[in-house]
């Protein structure tokens, strides 16, 4: 009777992160029990596609908000999983002013339901609070998913004899644990420069310098300059700035045998052309605020995918999605300061100015500066990341947006990561929103900031 109940308890659980992730998980049984680490990523991948839910339906979540809060809610991943301060695993003092003070050193064996029941807990209360402007009704079924799993392994682990899941330490300290953890997190990312930048994307207190190269306001909206401070937050790795030292805006001219005339008037004539595929391509990659994850839960989409179609085990899997968020999080904040550095022209502001004054864009152009591009320098950034982990020459299908439709959201397929980065990237110049020399540009540099961040990090055994 008591393994009946139990396999009731494991059937209940399967059911709930099944029914979160829309996709079926796969669960490892080892020795008559449950595999921890199993269960430990599948806990994680919930919560990463519970993110990528909040990120569109919570208002305030633009591009580098986005990949801000799945920069803070891969640190919390990885350093769930990390209890012993004696080996060095933890990134602590290897990130910029991030100093952990908790650990749990009598949490040695990974056959246990502890590290599930800390991983639920330390990613709900980081989750809380990055996506705290939340709608209601998502923060209620976040909280419903917490409380579901946390009382399934609660009682899987009073079942230990069935599953070989033993609880070491009670609840209450492992709640406790992963509450100081959560909060070190949490007080972390206050002092980032960015806590509150949701609330204020446009803040009225910039006022964009005007010059005949200048970015101006365009159309739709006619919107301020989106968050013209970002590049002064601070990074999470020392000196990353130092990897696109060599990106720099190319020379401006209104003459028309000129470089960038030629280039926007590459851009004129796409955005013409009556070619569904270029269409296709800039909606896809278009990834826009309140209709997807951003451009950062669209590269956490597919890394999801890799991790189990590789079945990636826990530890390389959460190296995995650390490097990722730092690296997009780190292109967004130095694109954003070379953005307003710069100051440069979108493409329709000069089309209507020398070549069109009726030309309009296939997607909409966003409210910043255009050089570089922040969809170039992310893509180039998770495309490092993805070809350290997985190598290049490799078969990738893109399924983020099957869901959808209001545009063409068929699975995309891709002969390698250099491939999908590159489509990823000219997406923008079909959009008719960068010129073709400054998505080059971003994406070369992109990839050299996510090999400084590979670089950089270092793991533990």
């Amino acid at each position: 009777m008591k393994c009946f109940f139990s396999l009731i308890f494991v059937f209940n659980f399967f059911f709930i992160v099944f029914s979160q992730s829309n996709k079926s998980e796969i669960f490892s049984i080892k020795q008559g029990g449950l595999d921890a680490d199993s269960l430990s990523l599948n806990i994680h991948h919930l919560w990463l596609r519970q993110a990528g839910k909040l990120t569109k339906n919570t208002v305030g979540f633009t591009a580098p908000v986005s990949a801000r809060a799945y920069a803070y809610l891969t640190l919390a991943m990885f350093e769930s999983n990390v209890f012993d301060d004696s080996k060095n695993e933890s990134l602590s003092n290897q990130l910029n002013a991030y100093t952990r003070t908790i650990w749990l050193n009598s949490l040695k064996s990974s056959q246990s339901i502890d590290k599930v029941i800390i991983a639920n807990r330390t990613l709900y209360r980081v989750i809380s609070y990055l996506y705290r402007a939340m709608p209601t009704s998502n923060k209620l079924e976040v909280e419903s998913i917490y409380d579901s799993i946390n009382n399934e392994c609660i009682s899987i682990a009073n079942y230990q004899s069935s599953f070989n899941l033993p609880m070491i330490l009670p609840i209450n300290k492992l709640i406790s644990f992963s509450d100081h953890l959560a909060d070190e997190i949490i007080a972390y990312s206050k002092l980032d420069g960015a806590d509150t930048s949701f609330r204020n994307n446009y803040p009225a207190s910039f006022d964009p310098p005007k010059c005949i190269e200048c970015w101006t306001k365009t159309t739709p909206g006619y919107l301020r300059s989106l968050l013209p401070y970002w590049g002064k937050n601070r990074q999470f790795l020392k000196n990353s700035h130092l990897s696109s030292a060599g990106c720099e805006l190319f020379e401006f001219s209104a003459d028309s045998t000129s470089g960038l005339y030629k280039d926007a008037l590459g851009v004129y004539m796409n955005s013409k052309s009556d070619d569904k595929l270029f269409e296709t391509i800039a909606e896809y990659w278009d990834d826009s605020p309140g209709y997807s994850g951003t451009p950062a839960g669209h590269f956490f989409s597919i890394a999801i995918q890799l991790v189990k179609d590789h079945d990636l085990k826990l530890k390389s899997a959460l190296e995995f999605y650390i490097l990722l968020g730092l690296s997009m999080n780190e292109a967004n904040i130095i694109c954003w300061r070379l953005k307003y550095q710069y100051n440069f022209i979108r493409p329709i502001s000069y089309i209507h100015r020398y070549i069109d004054p009726y030309f309009n864009t296939r997607i909409n152009t966003p409210p910043f500066p255009e050089f570089p591009s922040g969809h170039s320098y992310q893509a180039g950034s998770a495309v490092s990341v993805f070809k350290y982990v997985f190598g290049n020459d490799i078969d990738i299908i893109d399924n983020t947006h099957s869901s959808r439709s209001d545009i063409n959201g068929e699975s995309r397929r891709f002969k390698s990561f250099d491939e999908m980065g590159e489509e990823a990237s000219i997406s923008r110049y079909y959009g008719g929103i960068h010129f073709k020399k400054t998505l080059d540009i971003s994406l070369f540099y992109g990839k050299e900031m996510g090999k400084y961040v590979i670089n950089q990090l270092k793991f533990g055994k």
